[in-house]
């Protein structure tokens, strides 16, 4: 059964569009060992493991270690539904909402 880890992973790396091996590739593992951090639990990667990833798939190390799963299909759905709640928002927010899931999608 996937962690909360293993699901963001996955939901991050699907957003970018990159395959396992890309990712693989990118941050110097096999693509086996990135379906084991997506898909299996108990696994531990190093921080410099989820810098690397962090930094492939364009977020922080605290988006990836994030214990609450990603509720969104993809990363447009969730700048359009960030986008409209600050549309809505009365109390005049800020707009750092939107600005943080647009720097999801890179």
């Amino acid at each position: 059964m996937p962690t909360p880890f293993g699901i963001r992973l996955r939901q991050f790396r699907e957003a970018k569009g990159l395959t396992l091996q890309q990712v693989a590739d990118d941050v110097g593992c096999t693509k086996a060992y990135i379906w084991e951090l997506e898909m299996k639990e108990g696994q531990r990667p190093s921080a410099e493991r989820v810098h690397l990833l962090a930094k492939v798939l364009g977020v922080t190390m605290e988006d990836l270690m994030d214990t609450r799963p990603l509720h969104f299909h993809s990363y447009g759905s969730a700048v359009q539904k960030l986008r409209a709640m600050h549309l809505t928002d009365r109390r005049g927010g800020d707009g750092r909402r939107v600005e943080r899931a647009e720097k999801l999608i890179g």
